[in-house]
């Protein structure tokens, strides 16, 4: 836990839902009928999976994986509108539970709206070409965090965003720098004292070969240090 964490959070329960399959519409609305059972069931933090636009350029599959984001502050229109978001979370506050949010700060689609408005936040392969640390994810690209201004831009999506939901479960977030989970924290905090930070954390093996590279790979520890809950 960070020296902060509400440890009541030991006690309570999360539900996670992926929009797109939970109903037959795959809507943001169509989920609001069904937030009695979900809450019955003892759930205290509903954490929605990526609600953002999902690229198309190099798409795995036909509707693409919402891992591979083209815009963070951007509202799936699959889903609905950005209304039809906010609808749903009040609706979740309503039958007394918490709403967060999917944070994919590692990487973004290679036709996301930052690789078109600022190409110099990309991780370069050798060949000087974008691309990322993982082969098989060849939908995505990573992002290089050794930009200041792509940690201003991340963070202020996050002050964004955190005027509706209540916190955020951030993808291999053992990827990304400590210290710009820290200062998200620290200034998001600002927005919402009781922001929920849920990391998702990445076995050792894989951070050995991270390290290994020279690239960011996170333990559990260091993990703990701006997170309240961690998983791998």
């Amino acid at each position: 836990m960070a020296y902060d964490t509400n440890t009541e959070l030991r006690n309570q329960m999360m539900y996670s839902i992926y929009v797109r399959n939970h109903t037959k519409e795959g809507t943001f609305t169509a989920i609001i009928p069904d937030l009695p059972r979900i809450k019955a069931l003892g759930t205290d933090i509903i954490w929605l999976m990526p609600i953002h636009p999902i690229g198309e350029l190099m798409r795995k599959g036909e509707a693409g994986s919402p891992y591979a984001i083209k815009d963070y502050r951007g509202i799936n229109p699959a889903y609905g509108t950005l209304e039809d978001f906010k609808m749903l979370v009040d609706a979740i506050h309503a039958n007394d539970m918490k709403c967060i949010i999917d944070v994919v700060y590692n990487h973004t689609s290679p036709d996301s709206v930052l690789v078109e408005e600022h190409p110099e936040w990309f991780y370069r392969r050798p060949n000087g070409k974008m691309g990322n640390k993982v082969g098989e994810w060849y939908d995505i690209v990573d992002l290089d965090y050794s930009h200041q201004d792509l940690w201003d831009y991340q963070i202020e999506t996050l002050k964004m965003w955190s005027e509706i939901v209540d916190g955020y479960r951030c993808d291999v977030a053992s990827l990304v720098p400590q210290e710009f989970w820290l200062r998200a924290r620290k200034e998001v905090a600002e927005v919402n004292p009781d922001t929920l930070w849920l990391a998702e954390s990445v076995h050792p093996h894989f951070l050995r070969e991270h390290r290994d590279r020279g690239n960011v790979g996170l333990s559990d520890n260091e993990v703990f240090e701006a997170f309240d809950i961690t998983y791998d």
